[in-house]
């Protein structure tokens, strides 16, 4: 029997899921402009920093903390920014591989103009340098070396730190070593102690990073790039990832670090599946969970860390969702 009642809204209750669908993608064409500058990228960065900040609250003593907590968040903003500029500046020098890997699309395949995307590298790497002046000249210099070593190295052609096997890895663990060491500086301004407590955070980095060059390695050795993955092959990457995790999870047990220490170890049988399997699938999953396990980590000090992270992550799934249709990002192994 039909339903005339139903019938009769049907096509109106259709009309209504594609206008509602006409906003949502409308809506985000305009945050275009925001999600070049890859926020989820912004996990590691923002993880390693707040890290940086409570192992000085951890290891140093209180004579020695100046209390600069309130100046923890701009810093950490001003950071966000500068690091939003190093990572439209890689895609903008990057246009060829992404087309290749079918990924980012924004740059690559125009929906943000070219001379809009350096105008954007360029205000970017320049308002948090004026921040953080407000704070300490020592700061700027230490933001001025995060953008060289993460920004200018890793990315202009000139230098092409990415593309090469052995400096790529210098530039992704140097990042982690500097960006530790700002958060340790919002505390008290150091050198030699936030260096080696920085040590099992930029192993970590190192055998994440050295993993992900798997993923792109098709895409990249068609573009003529050297990468680890593309000079030395799975296996070698494989074994070389999984050394670093062993040196991140040692190192951080000598330095009594529980920080740092438990992610290490909860995510370590992720490599040793990686290696027994050498699968890509485990791969995969060896550069997905350990920083979300140190993300935690930092929750456990800062609750309300866990809020930036899961309004940043579905913000994200719902921007891709509407603007390509993506299920990113994603915690699946694929």
């Amino acid at each position: 029997m039909r339903n005339e009642r139903v019938e009769k809204y049907i096509p109106e209750m259709v009309f209504n899921l594609n206008k509602f669908q006409g906003i949502m993608v409308r809506t985000s064409k305009i945050c275009d402009y925001l999600f070049v500058l890859r926020p989820t990228l912004f996990f590691p960065v923002w993880t390693v920093y707040a890290a940086g900040f409570f192992s000085a609250k951890r290891f140093l003593p209180l004579a020695l903390q100046v209390d600069n907590s309130g100046w923890g968040l701009a810093v950490g903003i001003a950071l966000s920014l500068l690091m939003g500029s190093a990572f439209i500046l890689n895609q903008i020098v990057d246009v060829t591989t992404d087309k290749l890997n079918n990924k980012l699309f924004l740059i690559a395949d125009g929906h943000i103009p070219m001379v809009i995307a350096i105008f954007e590298t360029v205000l970017l790497g320049i308002v948090p340098l004026v921040i953080v002046a407000v704070f300490s000249w020592m700061m700027v210099l230490i933001f001025v070396a995060i953008y060289l070593v993460t920004g200018l190295l890793y990315s202009l052609p000139l230098f092409k730190w990415k593309d090469k096997p052995l400096l790529g890895i210098v530039a992704n663990a140097g990042g982690a070593f500097l960006i530790f060491s700002a958060g340790w500086w919002v505390k008290d301004i150091s050198f030699v102690q936030p260096i080696i407590h920085a040590i099992p955070y930029a192993a970590a980095v190192a055998a994440v990073y050295i993993f992900t060059t798997v993923v792109d390695e098709t895409g990249d050795a068609q573009c003529d790039k050297n990468t680890f993955a593309v000079k030395y092959g799975f296996k070698a990457v494989i074994w070389a990832g999984f050394c670093f995790e062993l040196v991140a999870l040692y190192s951080a047990w000598l330095l009594n670090d529980p920080l740092i220490f438990y992610p290490a170890l909860l995510a370590f049988p992720f490599f040793i599946l990686a290696a027994k399997k050498q699968s890509m699938t485990e791969v995969i999953r060896a550069i997905k969970f350990p920083i979300l396990l140190l993300s935690l980590a930092i929750c456990v000090l800062l609750p309300n860390y866990f809020l930036l992270l899961a309004v940043t992550y579905y913000l994200s799934k719902w921007y891709y969702y509407y603007r390509f249709g993506l299920h990113y990002p994603s915690l699946e192994a694929k």
